[in-house]
């Protein structure tokens, strides 16, 4: 096994090859502007409390099990509330947990895969290391946000769960009123044999930020990884298409992005379920409101390698404004013949006499509108905790509300 300092130096090298290698979808990002930028006014995750409790963050931490605070590259605060769970920055599990840390370390995202993933090696700070001990089972959240003051925020973070631990992890991601962003998360996941992860990702940006988030989950024999994004801010650009592979025998994986695009936003979003575990499942779900200008695309996509595999997949746009656009991109690949994969694809708009219904029971157009979004955003709340399914249906409550 090599040491750490070659382990890195390896990664460097890959990582300044990369610099330049664009996306392969998505706006083009020149990110030196970002770090440039020198916002004019530093945040703390303490002086945000409403800004952070609209991305899932309670800062009593009354109802978690642990928490990790960090705005721009500063880390606030962190520390795990219950035995059996550990957290801390990445960058000091590099330093103080190598041989821990070195099995998952750029392992699924690889730090070549493009240049947002390569500044991130080069230029990033910390991200938060949370790691599951074996058969302990996490009553309440776990909670990390992500501030930013402006600028670039570049970050990795690694999520282990050993054998037949179980967790549920809220990221809240936030940035200050209408300054310069750039978000670069890279995360990895992995889900050993009979673990259970449920990762809920909420995002509040402004108008001229862009979002890259790079991830990817392993998901060992029997276990279980559900992944939820939520996005109902304006925002300049989103990018992802985070992997799920699903390697042990009989796993499975849900995951589901509900996106309202407002004003000028672009979306590109996606998930992609890589079924090479016999028997193993994966469902893959996005639900995109879009009004005025805004535009998105949706691209889920199970390749099903192993026998006996089920995938579904189901792309849903609701068309608000005359302006806006939705493109869905469903994709299945069957390279087994004792595989199942289906999709569903569907883009329209309210009908009017839904509205008009509505309307002649005494509701406001408004109200109408809202309560029909809010049923089309309406998806399957799997493996949730009473506590975040409340946290989440106020949050979809409070989507649909917006919609109008």
């Amino acid at each position: 096994m090599m040491g750490r300092n070659s382990v890195l130096e390896k990664l460097r090298a890959r990582a300044r090859n990369a610099i330049g290698k664009p996306a392969p979808y998505g706006v083009d990002v020149d990110f030196n502007r970002f770090l440039e930028y020198r916002p004019r006014r530093l945040l703390s995750v303490f002086g945000e409390k409403g800004r952070v409790a609209r991305v899932g963050i309670d800062l009593s931490a009354r109802t978690r099990s642990g928490y990790f605070y960090q705005t721009d590259s500063r880390v606030e605060l962190y520390r795990s509330l219950v035995p059996g769970v550990e957290i801390m920055p990445t960058g000091q599990a590099v330093e103080e947990k190598w041989d821990e840390i070195e099995d998952f370390f750029w392992r699924i995202v690889p730090v070549d895969t493009d240049k947002y993933t390569a500044l991130t090696f080069l230029k990033g700070v910390h991200g938060y290391y949370v790691r599951v001990k074996k058969n302990t089972k996490v009553r309440l959240p776990i909670q990390a946000c992500l501030l930013m003051s402006g600028g670039a925020q570049l970050i990795h973070n690694i999520i282990v769960l050993e054998e037949g631990a179980e967790a549920t992890l809220i990221t809240g991601c936030a940035i200050a009123p209408e300054v310069l962003g750039l978000h670069v998360g890279v995360s990895e996941f992995y889900v050993e044999r009979g673990a259970k992860l449920v990762f809920a990702m909420i995002h509040s940006w402004n108008q001229v930020t862009h979002v890259r988030p790079r991830s990817a989950a392993l998901l060992g024999d029997e276990a279980v990884y559900a992944s939820y994004y939520l996005n109902m801010s304006r925002t300049r650009s989103v990018q992802m298409i985070p992997r799920i592979i699903a390697r042990g025998k009989q796993s499975r994986a849900y995951a589901a992005s509900i996106i309202l695009g407002r004003g000028d936003s672009v979306y590109d979003i996606g998930t992609y379920a890589i079924l090479s575990g016999e028997e193993s499942s994966s469902e893959l779900v996005s639900r995109f409101v879009v009004k005025d200008r805004a535009r998105a695309v949706s691209r889920l996509r199970i390749d099903g390698v192993a026998s006996k595999v089920r995938g579904y997949t189901e792309c849903c746009g609701l068309l608000l404004s005359d302006g806006s656009s939705v493109e869905a991109i469903p994709h299945l690949m069957g390279s087994n013949p004792d595989s199942d994969l289906f999709h569903e694809a569907s883009i329209g708009k309210l009908r009017e006499d839904e509205v008009e219904y509505l309307m002649l029971k005494g509701f406001r157009y408004e109200e109408a509108v809202s309560m029909l979004v809010r049923g089309f955003v309406d998806v399957e709340l799997k493996y949730l905790t009473p506590e975040v399914e409340r946290s989440l249906t106020t949050m979809l409550d409070a989507l649909a509300k917006r919609s109008v």
